[in-house]
């Protein structure tokens, strides 16, 4: 997660002024809230590793994905209703926003502190959006020819096997019912995404920050995944 997290905040100053485009337009400053942006990814970063700086940056960096979404995707998705594209970075937000509560929940409290209840919808925010990337996987015929490189057999049963075990675990995180289980299965299968289909595309198209950016993005959420599991074992222990 905190390696993702360094790659989002370099690309704000690698390419701020295109960045600074997807603010809303009555914000003023756009150029100003990108730098911010970057800046909160990189410091976020810094707490995912310093375990005493954990919650209050995961809180923080949770807080910010959900204005993404309720200011960024969710107009742009209501606009633009038909556009797959906008329902996958309007949902690879929210999972964001689930994720980073995910990991501030994680983080151990100090005597004083109480554990905030709002940190408590990560986990269905997460899960929600898994299910809607599995959904996603039958109905967007793009997305489906794309998943697996060129040279992998069989690419649209992969894509659907994959979209299946999204929705399965998605759902049964979601649900609470063997959550551990479903989320380091859907760890593993992030992660086998990100080493078999986006480190590829990455190498390939160096210098187009797209592919990073997806890649990242599939790895952050790995790492999402990863940690509720970890969180569930040490409790269960």
């Amino acid at each position: 997660m905190a390696i993702s997290l360094v790659v989002f905040g370099i690309q704000h100053f690698l390419y701020a002024n295109f960045v600074a485009t997807l603010v809303p337009a009555w914000m003023p400053a756009r150029l100003f809230w990108t730098y911010l942006v970057g800046i909160g990814f990189v410091a976020a970063a810094i707490g995912a590793v310093v375990q005493t700086l954990t919650r209050p940056a995961g809180t923080l960096l949770g807080v910010m994905f959900f204005l993404f979404v309720a200011m960024l995707h969710i107009p742009r998705i209501v606009t633009h209703a038909r556009d797959g594209n906008e329902w996958t970075s309007g949902f690879v937000a929210l999972a964001m926003c689930g994720g980073a509560w995910i990991l501030a929940s994680a983080a151990p409290l100090d005597e004083r502190e109480t554990a905030e209840p709002g940190l408590k919808l990560g986990p269905y925010f997460f899960a929600l959006a898994m299910v809607a990337f599995g959904i996603q996987h039958f109905v967007n015929e793009k997305l489906t020819i794309r998943v697996g490189p060129p040279w992998f057999p069989g690419r649209p049963i992969w894509a659907y096997l994959t979209g299946a075990a999204l929705v399965l675990t998605g759902a049964a995180i979601f649900l609470g019912q063997k959550t551990r289980l479903a989320a380091t299965l859907l760890g593993t299968i992030l992660f086998l995404l990100f080493l078999f289909l986006h480190i590829p595309r990455i190498l390939v198209n160096l210098h187009d920050p797209g592919p990073w950016t997806s890649g990242f993005e599939i790895l952050a959420l790995c790492g999402s995944a990863l940690v509720l599991a970890a969180t569930l074992q040490s409790q269960q222990r």
